[in-house]
């Protein structure tokens, strides 16, 4: 394709088409045409529209185009009402709806001098700039004060941002929607949409912080709400950040999900006032108006020359393996113990977890005496033999432990030959079942010229299709990889779409507390290549969060002793899978 045939970047035609909804439904953002319960509604929406508008007067010298414009005139007609501007006297509490109004037409060059002495009377009264506000509030009237060129004594941005959520640097796995829009209109205010660069506090990380954001628009990106995907994509701009995967895959996504005449929804469960009886195109708007100037204001931000670029930072360091390592030997030698005590059902995959924990930190002799008592036991019991009912994870993690330790187990090997023979016979097999194949060609009971052809037969394409719970997503891909990465790896775009998925689920399973899946997605997600992803390595912390000083892995908040012990067996056996994952 050469260069007069490409195409215009994505932002040039979502910021048009959102302007042109905007424009054509100018009069719902005029509180005089709002029902009276939807008045301080409308109002609000007058106010956002009036920044959008504000800023693209101060980021683009250009006239306004005629739905600009359109904008243009309906916030000057209102904020010319005394009906409108003098509330500001006598609501103090609503300061920054009128404050905001008149920032805006200060932006486009129309000072007005009657209404800027009304807010500086409110100012002066030391109520309106004075009650308690949470940090990333407090900095939104900080710029609106500044934009208005109001006086006041507030303290400067530099005094605020440390008080705030997005420098604390937090988990992505635990911040609700609600955080997130306290992150990014914290970046909005700090950096004066993307015109300077904030004094930030001493440890402040950018390149910590372009991850938080990236990984905070791939998870709501996933969940399908393009208002904080559009709010991310302005912070990721006003930041300086243009060199994004995650933002051109935003961007995609935004495209994808606006409507043809400009429209984009916001997220399910909105409930304004008003909503219930009003009309189906009052409902129309009031669900998207706010979205949809949001991805305006993200195609303005993208095109401005005047917006800051910067050239990305390099990934932060990698973090210090030290700890994993350390809970693993810990959680290793619990359940090395539970498993000579446990009955024997319960026993055999502590040990089994037991020793690949050992294996992965090269200490055999760790899973030792859990070995040794289980192997007894299996071989003094009458009847068919356990290995055949006990699970294929088990049986091979149980084989490379013995082997490590030059142990042994006759009914062991008698099963794993049989197995291997059964295999033999075959010219195809299950996806799910590639993995054991490849353990069973480590264990030299099958050759490398049967097994790499049995592999080979196995499709995973079924076991990455959308429609499965992401767990059993994780557990299938696993066991078809075998703890080989590069089994998955090289599915290309099909796993990068299927590790979005799992990395997806993950904010929902530490949530509920459902460390199984944690662990499971966590291992998948290794095996995908995404071990330094920030999603991941937040959910590898919220998992070292969770073991005792026993080793032992979860709190179970219950009383009963058995029903304690067991989640905490079965949590810390997914756990040391997880965490011995390659």
């Amino acid at each position: 394709m050469n260069a007069g045939s490409e195409l215009p970047p994505p932002w040039c035609a979502v910021e048009e088409r959102a302007v042109s909804w905007l424009a054509a439904h100018h009069t719902r953002f005029d509180p005089d045409t709002a029902e009276e319960r939807s008045v301080l509604f409308a109002r609000k929406a007058l106010v956002e529209m009036a920044l959008l508008v504000g800023l693209r007067a101060r980021l683009d010298p250009a006239p306004f185009d005629e739905d600009y414009q359109r904008l243009f005139d309906r916030m000057g007609a209102v904020a010319k009402r005394p009906s409108y501007r003098e509330l500001v006297g006598r609501d103090e509490r609503a300061l920054l709806l009128y404050a905001g109004t008149h920032a805006a037409l200060r932006l486009c060059g129309q000072h007005d001098e009657e209404f800027h002495h009304l807010i500086e009377q409110s100012v002066a009264g030391r109520y309106a700039t004075s009650f308690e506000r949470i940090p990333y509030r407090q900095l939104d009237l900080l710029h609106t004060m500044e934009l208005a060129g109001v006086e006041n004594r507030l303290p400067a941005v530099e005094e605020i941002l440390p008080f705030t959520l997005f420098c604390a640097d937090p988990s992505v796995l635990r911040l609700g929607d609600r955080d997130i829009y306290a992150i990014t209109h914290t970046i909005f205010y700090a950096t004066d949409f993307g015109l300077r660069v904030p004094k930030w506090r001493a440890d402040f990380d950018l390149s910590s912080a372009i991850e938080l954001l990236e990984a905070l628009c791939l998870l709501c990106r996933r969940r399908g709400n393009a208002d904080l995907v559009a709010e991310l994509l302005c912070s990721l701009l006003c930041l300086g950040i243009r060199d994004s995967a995650e933002a051109e895959r935003a961007w995609a996504f935004l495209a994808e999900v606006q409507e043809p005449d400009g429209r984009v929804a916001g997220p399910e469960g909105i409930v304004h006032p008003g909503l219930e009886g009003g009309d189906e195109e009052y409902r129309s708007w009031a669900t998207a108006y706010h979205t949809t100037i949001v991805a305006a204001l993200a195609g303005l931000l993208a095109r401005s020359s005047s917006v800051i670029r910067r050239q990305r930072p390099s990934p932060p360091a990698a973090p210090d393996a030290a700890p994993t390592a350390a809970a693993l030997r810990r959680a290793t030698g619990w359940l090395a113990e539970a498993a000579v005590t446990a009955d024997l059902e319960a026993a055999l995959p502590a040990a089994a977890a037991a020793a690949r924990g050992a294996r992965s930190l090269r200490e055999p002799a760790l899973a030792h005496s859990a070995l040794a008592s289980v192997v007894k036991r299996v071989e003094a019991e009458p009847g068919p033999s356990l290995w055949q009912r006990i699970g294929a994870d088990v049986v091979f993690e149980c084989a490379h432990g013995l082997r490590a330790t030059s142990g042994g187990c006759a009914t062991l090997d008698r099963f794993l030959d049989d197995t291997a023979t059964a295999l033999s016979g075959l010219t195809a097999i299950p996806a799910a079942a590639a993995g054991g194949v490849v353990q069973l060609m480590r264990l030299d009971r099958l050759s490398e010229e049967t097994a790499r052809s049995l592999i080979d037969s196995a499709d995973p394409a079924p076991l990455m299709a959308e429609g499965s719970p992401p767990a059993m997503t994780a557990r299938g891909l696993v066991q078809y990889a075998g703890d080989d990465p590069s089994r998955l790896s090289s599915r290309g775009s099909s796993a990068h779409a299927v590790a979005e998925r799992l990395a997806a689920a993950l904010p929902a399973a530490c949530k509920d507390y459902k460390l199984d899946e944690v662990a499971v997605l966590l291992q998948s997600l290794a095996l995908l290549g995404w071990a330094g992803h920030r999603i991941v390595r937040d959910g590898l912390e919220f998992l070292l969060r969770q073991q005792s000083p026993s080793g032992a892995f979860g709190y179970p908040a219950v009383d009963d002793p058995q029903q304690r012990a067991s989640l905490r067996r079965r949590w810390t056996q997914s756990c040391v899978v997880a965490l011995s994952s390659p």
